[in-house]
């Protein structure tokens, strides 16, 4: 990734950080979605190392960790990041997370079998966030799976004050509007965002609770394989 991009990737990554870091931790449960998702795309889990960007409070890596995979995460917020740990060592379960301050990831090219950013990654501008998707597909084996959860404009209160093309920020009262997210307007724009990878399938999850919809885009995909010479 280039210099200018780490720049930016630092400024976006520490507005969120400010923010995550006045969010009182409140013991997060398992996602549901993350679960069926994992059950459909990668059930063979044995051995297989995994990182999860943006963790947080650790539930859904506790999951993935006794599924059977060797996992490993990453996480902004401190207070998140220090809860995660708490978390996994309650449960006995060994894991390499690792604090950091932007999208760049602290690990080896070609070095993971599944990578999940799960609503995580739209934390994002346009460009950081295809930094951030550079840097996912250096990390994966070739082959490798990714698997992550988008917004569009129906999720109103993330989604509430555009700012630029596809960038807005969050209502005041989701706590978080100081920070900026990605929202994808169509299908097509995710394609051609995520075009390093291949095999891309999009779903989506989406319920209304009489104040605003909560609407996520799914998206799987694989880091192309090498051709063989």
């Amino acid at each position: 990734m280039k210099n200018v991009n780490k720049l930016n990737t630092n400024k976006v990554s520490g507005l969120c950080k400010s923010v995550w870091e006045n969010i009182n931790v409140h013991g997060m449960n398992l996602d549901v979605n993350l679960v069926k998702c994992q059950k459909y795309l990668f059930p063979d889990s044995a051995g297989k190392k995994l990182l999860y960007i943006g963790f947080g409070e650790g539930q859904n890596l506790i999951y993935l960790a006794k599924e059977g995979f060797d996992v490993y995460g990453t996480e902004i917020a401190e207070n998140r990041f220090s809860e995660a740990k708490k978390r996994l060592k309650k449960h006995k379960i060994r894991a390499d997370l690792r604090l950091v301050e932007s999208n760049l990831l602290p690990f080896k090219d070609d070095y993971f079998d599944v990578v999940i950013g799960w609503q995580s990654l739209y934390y994002n501008n346009k460009e950081t966030l295809t930094g951030a998707l550079s840097e996912i597909n250096r990390v994966l084996k070739p082959g490798g799976k990714f698997l992550s959860s988008m917004i569009s404009p129906k999720q109103t209160l993330l989604c509430n004050k555009e700012i630029a093309p596809s960038v807005y920020h969050p209502a005041k009262e989701t706590g978080q509007s100081n920070c900026i997210v990605f929202c994808f307007k169509t299908k097509e724009q995710i394609n051609r965002i995520y075009k390093e990878f291949v095999n891309i399938r999009i779903g989506f999850y989406s319920s209304y609770l009489f104040r605003s919809h909560n609407f996520h885009y799914v998206i799987a995909c694989e880091k192309p394989k090498k051709n063989k010479e």
